[in-house]
């Protein structure tokens, strides 16, 4: 059942261009006359909402994201695993140079050369 209420009088009597804009407003957006409008209307809404369709659910991830979501994956995984493989070679050389490297007895002055890993194991074995 539905009740007419008079919309507010917005536009002036003497301007009859916008009262027949007016009117083919309020005819455009007028609530419908039939009440198998209503029922139909109610019918669709519970059906919606005890269907419980999942296609439509909030989680649902189209397909077209799925891959791209994948491929992001795969990229953060690439430099997240070359992130921790290079922090592991950098405690490594970290570790080593601590043992290999010169003696904290004094204040030493050293220029760095480009010495393996094998020779500078001898020089520390060796003293030098």
């Amino acid at each position: 059942m539905t009740t007419n209420y008079s919309a507010p009088h917005l536009v002036p009597d003497d301007d009859p261009g916008e009262a027949d804009l007016t009117r083919a407003l309020r005819t455009l957006y007028a609530a419908p006359e039939a009440d198998g409008y209503w029922s139909a209307l109610e019918q669709r809404i519970m059906d919606r909402v005890a269907g419980g369709d999942a296609l439509d659910a909030w989680w649902y991830v189209p397909a077209q994201w799925a891959r791209i979501g994948l491929i992001a994956a795969g990229f953060a995984l690439v430099v997240a695993g070359s992130l921790f493989l290079r922090s592991r070679a950098e405690q490594r050389q970290m570790a080593f140079d601590s043992v290999v490297g010169p003696s904290a007895g004094g204040p030493t002055l050293a220029i760095h050369d480009a010495a393996t890993e094998r020779q500078a194991m001898v020089n520390y074995i060796n003293g030098r």
